[in-house]
C-alpha cells in the first residue's frame, strides 16, 4: 500500500512537471507566433513582401488558419497569384469574417477588386470596390477617395466587356524600334494598319492616342476620368477596347487602352510623338517576354520555370528586390524609362556615402508634362543573377516625388543594357538577366 501511494506521487510529480514545460512551450510558441506575425504585418505595410513571403515559408507550422489564410491572401496577391489570393479571401471572410476588424476588412477589400481586374472580371472588380467606398469610409483619405472613384469609372465602363485573351501560335521574334527619344517601340497591327508603340511595364493600363485609336476602329466606351501625370497634374482621358491587334503572330483581343489627346503624349520641343504605350496587362498576358541588347523582342510559347521570383507587384507595377553593398532593397521595374532613377529614400539610407556630391538640377518629363528635382550622381552597383553590376552617373533624387514611397527607385533600359538577354517571367515572377 505504502508502495502504491509512492508510486502515485511520483507519477503526479511527473504529470504536473510536464504539464508546466507543456505551458511554457505554448505560451513560448505563442509569443513567437504573435511576434513573427507582427513582423510580417510590418513588412507587407512597407510593401516588402519578398521578406515577409521569406518568413511565411519559414515557418509553415507556427501561425494558426486564420492568420495564414490574412497573410497567405496578400502574399498570393503581391506575387500575382490572384486566383488564390480570392480562394483566400473568401475562406477567411467565410470562417473567421466577424472576427476581423474593419481595419483588415478594408485592407482586404482594397486588393479584392485588383485582383478580380488582373483576372479580366470587371464586373466583379466594379461591384467589389462600389463595396469598398461604401463600406470604408472612415479609412478613405479624400485623396485616395477621388483615385477610387477614377477607378470605379473604369470598372463600370468595362463591365460588360469580355475579358482579354492572347493566342500565342508559336515562339515569337520582333524587331525593337528605338524612337528619336530613344524609347523602346514594338510594331503593333490591326488588319493592315500599323503604329509602332512604346512597351513600358511601368504603365498600370496601356495607353493610345485619340488619332490612333481612330484608325484602329477602337471602341469608346462611356465615361471621362483623371489620369495622375507624372508632374501631378490630370489629364483628361477615355477608356476604349481594341477588338483585335497584333504583334507579330501574338494575336491580343479586347485589350483595354486608356485614350488621350494627341498632346498629352506629343513633345513639340523634340518634335516627337507618342502614338501608344503597351502596358503592363498586355505585357504580363504574353507570360514571359525576353529582351536582348541587340533589340530582339521574344515570347516564348511557354514560360520557363526556373528562375530567383525576384519580383512582385503593387497594384500593377512590378517591384523588383535587389541587393546592392549587402542592403537588400525593392525597386521599381519600368522597361519605358530610358534610365535608372533613384529616389530621396536611397538617398536617406545611403547618405553617408552621398553627403558631400556636387547637387544638380534633373529634369525628366512624361504623359502630363515635365518636372524638375534637386539631386546628386552617384555609382550603382546592384547585384542580379549572380552577377554585379556597375551604372555610372546615376541621379539620386534628394526630394520627394510623392508623399508616400517605400522603394528606392526605378530600374529603367540602362540597367537592361547591361546584359545581353533579360527574362523578363510573370508566370512564376522572376527577372533573370544573362
Amino acid at each position: 500500500m505504502k508502495k502504491n501511494s509512492l508510486f502515485i506521487i511520483y507519477f503526479l510529480l511527473i504529470v504536473i512537471l510536464f504539464s508546466g514545460i507543456s505551458c511554457t512551450e505554448k505560451n513560448e510558441n505563442r509569443e513567437f507566433a504573435e511576434a513573427l506575425v507582427s513582423q510580417m504585418d510590418s513588412l507587407i505595410v512597407v510593401k516588402d513582401y519578398f521578406s515577409a513571403r521569406s518568413l511565411f515559408e519559414e515557418n509553415p507550422t507556427v501561425l494558426e488558419e486564420k492568420e495564414k489564410l490574412r497573410i497567405g491572401l496578400m502574399l498570393d496577391y503581391a506575387f500575382n497569384n490572384p486566383e488564390a489570393s480570392l480562394e483566400k479571401t473568401n475562406r477567411l471572410q467565410e470562417k473567421y469574417g466577424n472576427e476581423l476588424p474593419d481595419s483588415l476588412l478594408y485592407k482586404i477589400a482594397s486588393i479584392t477588386h485588383v485582383n478580380y481586374s488582373r483576372l479580366y472580371d470587371y464586373q466583379q472588380a466594379k461591384t467589389s470596390l462600389e463595396n469598398l467606398l461604401e463600406q470604408y469610409p472612415d479609412h478613405i483619405t479624400e485623396a485616395k477617395r477621388k483615385d477610387l472613384e477614377n477607378t470605379l469609372i473604369i470598372w463600370t465602363a468595362l463591365q460588360d466587356q469580355p475579358k482579354q485573351q492572347v493566342s500565342k501560335q508559336a515562339d515569337e521574334e520582333l524587331t525593337i524600334k528605338r524612337d528619336i527619344a530613344g524609347l523602346q517601340n514594338l510594331e503593333v497591327r490591326v488588319d493592315t494598319t500599323t503604329r509602332d508603340f512604346v512597351f513600358d511595364t511601368g504603365a498600370n493600363i496601356s495607353t493610345i492616342t485619340q488619332s490612333t485609336a481612330a484608325a484602329f476602329c477602337v471602341e469608346v466606351l462611356e465615361g471621362s476620368f483623371d489620369v495622375n501625370a507624372i508632374t501631378g497634374g490630370k489629364v483628361v482621358s477615355q477608356i476604349g477596347i481594341v477588338p483585335s491587334f497584333q504583334l507579330g503572330t501574338i494575336t491580343i483581343e479586347n485589350a483595354v487602352f486608356l485614350i488621350f489627346p494627341d498632346e498629352a503624349l506629343a513633345f513639340p520641343q523634340i518634335d516627337y510623338q507618342i502614338y501608344g504605350i503597351l502596358g503592363f496587362p498586355v505585357l504580363e498576358a504574353l507570360e514571359e517576354i525576353q529582351i536582348s541588347r541587340d533589340d530582339r523582342f521574344r515570347v516564348p510559347l511557354k514560360p520557363g520555370t526556373e528562375g530567383d521570383q525576384n519580383l512582385a507587384l503593387d497594384f500593377l507595377t512590378p517591384l523588383l528586390w535587389l541587393t546592392e553593398n549587402g542592403k537588400k532593397g525593392i525597386y521599381t521595374f519600368d522597361t519605358g524609362a530610358n534610365q535608372t532613377m533613384l529616389y530621396d529614400t536611397y538617398y536617406h539610407l545611403n547618405k553617408t556615402e552621398l553627403t558631400g556630391l556636387t547637387e544638380q538640377d534633373y529634369a525628366f518629363g512624361g504623359a502630363g508634362g515635365n518636372s524638375n528635382q534637386k539631386g546628386v550622381y552617384t555609382t550603382f552597383s546592384p547585384e542580379i543573377s549572380g552577377s554585379i553590376i556597375k551604372m555610372d552617373s546615376i541621379i539620386v533624387l534628394k526630394e520627394p516625388l510623392k508623399k508616400e514611397n517605400y522603394f528606392l527607385g526605378n530600374i529603367g533600359q540602362d540597367f537592361i543594357g547591361k546584359f545581353n538577354t533579360m527574362t523578363l517571367n510573370f508566370k512564376e515572377m522572376y527577372l533573370k538577366m544573362e
